[in-house]
């Protein structure tokens, strides 16, 4: 970092001997070289000494904040900027450098919460990298929304209205995000209100997980399930199908044409929440005449309920729905 204070020493000889020419001079030189050298706080505080000396230097004052706003724009992440072109491209320099520079880049490791529902948390993340799930709690069942990923915007409700969370985030791997707290929202309706709008449309076109809430509602509601029994085997399985670990077995609950419930023994409730979004391969079978072999259906546990006796109830929502005809005859 440069170290500036013998020039800004100078700099203020140069009003006390009132010869304003040389500190406008000095002051734009510093300026200049302290933007190239990305101190951009550092600049920014000298042009505002520069306002405060001579405000009829014109021609310097427009022309740092033009070099400021350059080397902001050209300093930016890359790869931030091209996940977010089509964003950045509705914004002017200006707002895009104000955006930007007021984010904060953050990174959040696999299981670890970026925010828990039932809590204030007035953020808006643009997620660069990773994958998260979304979760939510109702009673004493937790169900997994969805997923989402790079390119990806989250907290849009909480950011603009400040209200409580009515779902968690929880990343499932390495996850890199810029993040913008609403401390600067007021300013910005008073000083950026195009920005504001700008930002606030996108957010609402891009956040998925309201989207993932009116899906998991609409599935409640709409899917009738069928009581069933009999062992089913369960085996986890990676983003690719591949078998990851041992299989287990679990007890069949009840079945719908979108996915199925069965009873786990899983004593800890860190392993239980850990399956959540968890994609599986079940291999089970129906009391049906017709079905001449066992079901072998993949799909992503949307939700863990606590049983009796440290069972656990896991609901599974299949890749593929079944056909209703099948599930007729279990009636």
């Amino acid at each position: 970092m440069m170290d500036t204070s013998r020039e800004e020493q100078l700099v203020e000889e140069y009003i006390q001997e009132e010869d304003l020419e040389a500190a406008v001079k000095l002051l734009y030189a510093l300026i200049v070289k302290l933007a190239r050298q990305k101190q951009f706080s550092k600049a920014e505080a000298l042009r505002d000494k520069l306002l405060e000396t001579d405000p009829t230097a014109l021609t310097e004052i427009i022309k740092t904040a033009e070099i400021i706003e350059e080397e902001k724009i050209v300093s930016m992440d890359k790869t931030h900027k091209e996940i977010w072109a089509k964003f950045y491209d509705t914004l002017t320099s200006e707002e895009a450098s104000i955006l930007y520079y007021a984010m904060k880049q953050i990174e959040y490791e696999p299981d670890q919460v970026v925010f828990q529902q039932g809590t204030l948390h007035p953020k808006l993340y643009f997620i660069d990298h990773g994958q998260l799930k979304l979760t939510c709690k109702e009673r004493n069942r937790e169900t997994f929304l969805g997923r989402i990923g790079e390119g990806d915007i989250i907290g849009e409700e909480m950011f603009f209205t400040n209200s409580v969370c009515t779902i968690s985030l929880i990343a499932t791997s390495l996850v890199k995000a810029h993040c913008l707290d609403n401390s600067r929202l007021s300013d910005w309706e008073k000083q950026h209100p195009a920005l504001v709008a700008k930002l606030n449309d996108f957010a609402k076109k891009t956040n998925r997980a309201s989207g993932f809430l009116r899906n998991y509602q609409f599935d409640r509601r709409h899917q009738k399930r069928h009581r069933v029994t009999g062992k089913c085997q369960v085996q986890i399985i990676n983003a690719s199908g591949e078998p990851m670990g041992r299989p287990f077995y679990g007890e069949l609950n009840d079945i719908s044409v979108g996915g199925l419930a069965f009873l786990a023994r899983i004593t800890r409730k860190e392993t239980a929440r850990m399956l959540l979004g968890r994609r599986l391969r079940i291999i089970f079978d129906l009391p049906l005449e017709s079905l001449k072999e066992p079901l072998d259906q993949p799909g992503t546990v949307v939700a863990v309920r606590e049983y009796a006796f440290e069972d656990c109830s896991v609901h599974v929502k299949f890749r593929h729905p079944l056909g209703q005809e099948l599930l007729d005859g279990l009636e």
